[in-house]
């Protein structure tokens, strides 16, 4: 389980201020700036006005990560994977523990790197419908579709 704060700061921080916080087991994930500025009533029309953002940040939905130069979503591959193996598994009838079990015998890992459960595949179904087409539509789909309808006939 994670613990968050904001502290709201009036005065310059010091390096005893980051140290403080060390000590006690926080770690920094975020700094914010303002400054004033001096003469501007509005942002320059070559610059797009700053956009509003909440203290609390969405979390990037599974299957996808920020792309290398910051701009967009782009596919995870490792997490598009996991997401094919569970659809798969799903399309064979399997039980979320059963999915579960198997995605820990591959070992793979859930973001936070721990273990699959039950719990964390059932949670991954309303990513899974939006992402459903997407998966469906990939080059590595009709392979394992047969596989899984070969499965089906034997």
């Amino acid at each position: 389980m994670r613990e968050k704060i904001r502290d709201q700061v009036d005065e310059p921080v010091t390096l005893e201020y980051f140290q403080k916080r060390w000590a006690e087991g926080w770690r920094v994930s975020a700094i914010e700036w303002h400054r004033e500025v001096a003469g501007k009533g509005s942002a320059p029309e070559s610059e797009p006005a700053a956009r509003p953002h909440s203290s609390e940040a969405a979390e990037i939905p599974y299957g996808l990560r920020i792309s290398a130069d910051c701009s967009r979503l782009e596919a995870n591959p490792g997490e598009m994977a996991v997401m094919m193996v569970i659809l798969q598994e799903i399309v064979k009838d399997q039980p979320f523990s059963f999915i579960a079990g198997f995605l820990n015998r591959q070992r793979l890992k859930t973001r936070s790197g721990r273990d699959w459960t039950s719990a964390d595949v059932f949670g991954l179904m309303p990513r899974l419908i939006d992402a459903g087409p997407q998966l469906l539509k990939s080059s590595e789909w009709p392979a394992r579709r047969l596989e899984v309808l070969r499965q089906r006939v034997i």
